[in-house]
């Protein structure tokens, strides 16, 4: 239950006393207190409530939406992220360059393995494939939506004139086994000491889904240096 208090209008020039009596004086505003139940005292705001909204309402709360979500699209792709995927690319070239020379220079099997959005370079111990830990330069790189790479090798990935051939590390296979549960490492590309490398593609990717997809390009054919190209429009075949 509530208590509603209701302003009336000015009365008369006329007062009650407390007699009973009418007798003149100065106009009142006589106020009458009403008991009304839950119900008719939420009835008001229930009834503001269910209005809804106008179609002048509706259309400009549209409006707003759509000029909120003009503004938010340029800012997710009004940065020139080809520079960034150039950027990679170029980190990619140095590093695998770096790691050609060390390989050359110390007399170390290298390797590259490519795979989970993420690219690391390996040494081969004599007997099995390890990584290079102790280049702090060559460090496993790792990559985030709405970056991405790919790998494609060439059908063999090592020639026979090279001077070595893949079977040489697939031989020793049971050597590759860390413990009895881990399954053995063999890097995609070889980065040998006499300077050969296996040929291959690693394509970087911008994809944000609001614009067509950005490319960049590295590839090898067999010695350094590396060839770069992009920005592409369209994904290497």
């Amino acid at each position: 239950m509530c208590l509603v208090q209701a302003k009336t209008a000015k009365r008369v020039p006329m007062m009650i006393s407390v007699t009973g009596i009418w007798k003149s004086g100065v106009p009142v505003k006589l106020r009458t207190n009403y008991l009304l139940s839950d119900d008719d005292c939420r009835r008001p705001v229930l009834n503001r409530l269910s209005r809804g909204f106008t179609l002048l309402e509706v259309m400009l709360v549209i409006v707003i939406i759509g000029i909120m979500a003009s503004l938010l699209v340029p800012t997710l792709r009004g940065k020139d992220f080809s520079k960034d995927l150039e950027l990679h690319a170029k980190r990619f070239n140095a590093m695998f360059t770096l790691a050609g020379e060390y390989a050359l220079l110390n007399n170390f099997e290298l390797g590259l393995l490519v795979e989970d959005n993420a690219y690391e370079f390996y040494v081969f111990d004599g007997k099995r494939w390890q990584p290079l830990e102790e280049m702090e330069r060559l460090q496993k790189q790792e990559f985030s939506e709405p970056f991405s790479i790919s790998l494609n090798l060439e059908d063999l990935p090592i020639e026979p004139q090279m001077g070595i051939d893949s079977d040489d590390f697939e031989e020793r296979e049971d050597e590759f086994y860390l413990d009895e549960e881990e399954e053995p490492v063999y890097p995609q590309v070889y980065i040998l000491s006499g300077g050969d490398i296996t040929p291959f593609q690693l394509t970087f990717t911008f994809d944000d889904g609001f614009e067509p997809p950005i490319y960049y390009l590295v590839s090898a054919n067999y010695t350094l240096p590396l060839i770069i190209e992009g920005p592409l429009d369209a994904a290497p075949n």
